[in-house]
């Protein structure tokens, strides 16, 4: 009877989609046209139309863009952020759209003061259209039930009826106690509908922690794939995921301002294939704005080539990522080898070289272990924060092996502590690098 439910809301979807035009369906087939076919000349040639679109639309109707009218060459254009963007507000709003009904989007502003863009109508069904082809690929259909994991801002929430004919559940990780996490558990094993979980990653290791500490043996539920969004996810908890759900394991990445920039569309390798038919992605130098090599870390810049309301052209996310030609879902199409997250969540050895903060994920694989967080406070000074219910046995060893990639003369002190603060959004920071301020103070100066 479900999954009668869950086709008929499958083909009412896209019959009111015909009867309004058709419009995410022209998309979608643009989408798979375009990333299907990606090392193809007609794939080059449409990713080439959009981009001169793009930048003659924002040169010939926002203020910001109308000094750069003459130029054609992407990599002419300046790079910006979003300090830029709210800085000059005003003038990044394109006149073609300032008396048009468009959708504002606000970020939660967990890294900073909230952040405001707009977003034209084509642009918000753009963005519909790349979530149905992308997390199709990754096991999630129209009329699934989605059981989203999220901190449930009152500007998020739904109302009862939005949540039925959607088919979500919310499910809110500010609530996460024991008791919710039974109940979760509970309401899964009972619920025989196609489903599928997109959620915070630090959420599903706190879920595989519960599962954990009750012994839990395997779930028998029909999940058809596991989506893990806004954190990196380590092996130890993509691995008991698996054991526990037994269902495939993605990662996404996406922003609020944007929408999904990638997805892990395979389970054969952990790359996540760029949303190469939305935006155009380059990965520039930390400190200069120069292309570095394949494999090298570098800023995620993203050229954004759908909102004309608010047009993000070489905007800088503040996240930090290698590229990589290997791995690739869509032939060749370069993709993420993978997302190191923010600025400050950079982790730097004692030599002042980065390091990648996947190291950190190593902490997982401790059961004891609830929840934890990595600082660093100095050059050589680093904090790891624990919560545990006694103190680890294995202190010295888990500081053999972060000195094993800091460098032998890191000072690493180990705190233990009740909780680990989450931020506004809801998500835990893993990494929180309080030396990168004194970096930039100096670099200012």
């Amino acid at each position: 009877m479900k999954q009668l439910a869950e086709k008929l809301r499958n083909k009412i979807f896209w019959l009111l989609d015909a009867l309004k035009g058709g419009k995410i369906s022209a998309h979608y087939r643009d989408i798979s046209q375009i990333l299907e076919n990606y090392d193809t000349p007609e794939s080059d040639k449409r990713r080439a139309v959009l981009l001169k679109q793009l930048l003659k639309h924002a040169s010939d109707t926002t203020e910001f863009y109308a000094k750069y009218k003459s130029l054609e060459n992407l990599g002419d254009f300046p790079v910006i952020d979003k300090l830029t963007i709210r800085d000059n507000f005003d003038s990044f709003q394109s006149s073609a759209y300032k008396d048009k009904v468009n959708h504002k989007v606000t970020t939660s502003g967990s890294s900073g003061a909230p952040f405001v863009v707009y977003q034209n109508r084509d642009k918000v069904i753009r963005n519909q259209a790349d979530t149905i082809y992308l997390q199709g690929i990754a096991g999630y259909k129209v009329g699934y039930r989605l059981y989203y994991i999220r901190k449930w801002l009152a500007k998020y929430s739904m109302t009862n009826i939005s949540q039925k004919v959607r088919n979500i559940e919310m499910v809110n990780v500010a609530d996460f106690s024991n008791d919710y996490l039974e109940e979760l558990i509970a309401t899964l094993k009972s619920d025989t509908s196609n489903k599928v979980l997109l959620s915070y990653s630090s959420a599903l290791r706190d879920i595989c922690k519960y599962l954990e500490q009750v012994e839990a043996k395997p779930i028998e539920t029909n999940i058809s794939s596991i989506i893990a969004m806004a954190e990196g996810l380590g092996d130890d908890t993509r691995i008991k995921l698996k054991k526990y759900f037994n269902t495939p394991v993605y990662l996404r990445y996406s922003n609020q301002e944007n929408g999904i920039l990638s997805l892990q569309l395979t389970q054969a390798n952990n790359t996540l294939q760029i949303n190469w038919a939305s935006y155009y992605i380059e990965i520039l130098h930390p400190e200069k704005d120069i292309p570095v090599a394949d494999g090298e870390l570098g800023r995620v810049v993203v050229t954004d080539l759908f909102n004309y309301c608010t047009p993000f052209i070489r905007y800088d996310t503040g996240d930090f990522a290698m590229l990589t030609k290997e791995g690739s879902f869509f032939k060749g199409s370069p993709v993420f080898l993978r997302v190191e997250g923010r600025k400050m969540d950079i982790i730097y050895d004692t030599q002042g070289m980065v390091t990648s903060g996947y190291n950190i994920h190593q902490l997982e694989s401790y059961s004891e272990i609830k929840q934890f967080q990595f600082i660093q406070e100095g050059r050589a000074q680093y904090c790891i924060k624990i919560v545990a219910s006694n103190r680890l046995k294995s202190e010295l060893e888990i500081i053999d092996y972060f000195k094993s990639f800091l460098g032998a003369d890191a000072a690493i002190e180990i705190v233990y502590v009740t909780e680990i603060q989450q931020l506004g959004s809801g998500k835990r920071r893993l990494i929180m690098n309080n030396y990168q301020k004194v970096i930039d103070e100096k670099t200012k100066h």
